[in-house]
């Protein structure tokens, strides 16, 4: 993707716009910053007045861009508005990354979009080559996150200490215990993280302390197996299959990483010594 290098400038479908030099610029933004809609869960009272109070939920979040089109050195404001119309198409499925940078000392951050409109008004500044056009990004995932993933690794090792001579019957199995890590979220709402887990390992747990939340698996992993736990989604996968069925239901509740300091961590039995892990990966989230 290209970089967002300058102050106010936003980068879509391969496509930076905005910025000084830029033959496209940036009028005004609206949706981005503050508050999306709020899906709410209020009900009557029925036959009294007010409302019960339900609970408040954040809806999705759209995004209008009002853009001016010129022309540069090389192209007419028509063949770079042409390059634009290209880059917001619609799409059947999925989402888009719309990365942008919106001051200087800022981290470029990046919001997950689909384009829902993209409208021009033909005027007679128009006909001059100053194309005014309003693009409508719709983001069902209605935060957005530093561009900079961070990684965070939980990891068995061999315990240290002294070595003893060996008393038989030895009992083989593998070992056990609780790693912990501390996950930041520098962003102001929560976040979710990715949470990978690479056997051997029977039976793992994962959690968030700061949360007292944690999820238990019903499952055997071998040191070849890869364990997907999606906290956004809320999806299991096991070497990419649908593995929701190894949840234990009951004891497990599904966490998020707040914003500050969050101790996640991870257990379970028959573990290998420097091969089975942990791998948790997040972004900082903003709302």
């Amino acid at each position: 993707m290209p970089q967002v290098i300058t102050n106010y400038s936003f980068s879509f479908n391969n496509q930076v716009f905005g910025g000084a030099g830029s033959p496209y610029q940036i009028l005004s933004v609206e949706g981005l910053e503050g508050l999306p809609g709020i899906r709410n869960q209020d009900d009557n009272r029925g036959y009294a007045d007010g409302m019960f109070t339900g609970r408040d939920f954040l809806a999705g979040r759209t995004i209008s861009i009002l853009i001016q089109t010129t022309a540069t050195s090389t192209a007419s404001a028509q063949a770079n508005f042409n390059i634009l119309q290209r880059t917001f198409q619609p799409q059947t499925s999925g989402s888009t990354p719309l990365y942008f940078l919106l001051s200087a000392g800022e981290a470029e951050q990046v919001i997950n979009a689909r384009v829902r409109n993209h409208m021009a008004s033909l005027n007679p500044n128009y006909t001059y080559g100053y194309i005014i056009s309003q693009v409508d990004l719709f983001c069902a995932d209605p935060r957005y996150y530093d561009t900079n993933e961070q990684t965070a690794v939980m990891q068995f090792s061999a315990p240290s200490g002294r070595v003893y001579n060996r008393v038989y019957n030895l009992v083989y199995g593998g070992g056990s215990g609780t790693l912990t890590t501390t996950i930041t979220n520098n962003g102001w709402t929560d976040t979710y993280p990715l949470i990978t887990i690479n056997g051997p390992i029977t039976n793992p747990e994962v959690g968030n302390n700061t949360q007292n939340a944690t999820l238990d698996f019903n499952v055997t992993l071998a040191s070849n197996d890869v364990f997907e736990i999606d906290l956004y989604n809320k999806l299991i996968t096991l070497n990419g299959n649908p593995a929701r069925n190894t949840l234990i239901s009951g004891t497990s509740n599904w966490f998020s990483a707040q914003p500050g300091n969050n101790q996640f961590y991870f257990t379970g039995v028959g573990t290998s010594s420097g091969i089975t892990q942990a791998t948790v990966e997040w972004q900082s989230a903003y709302i």
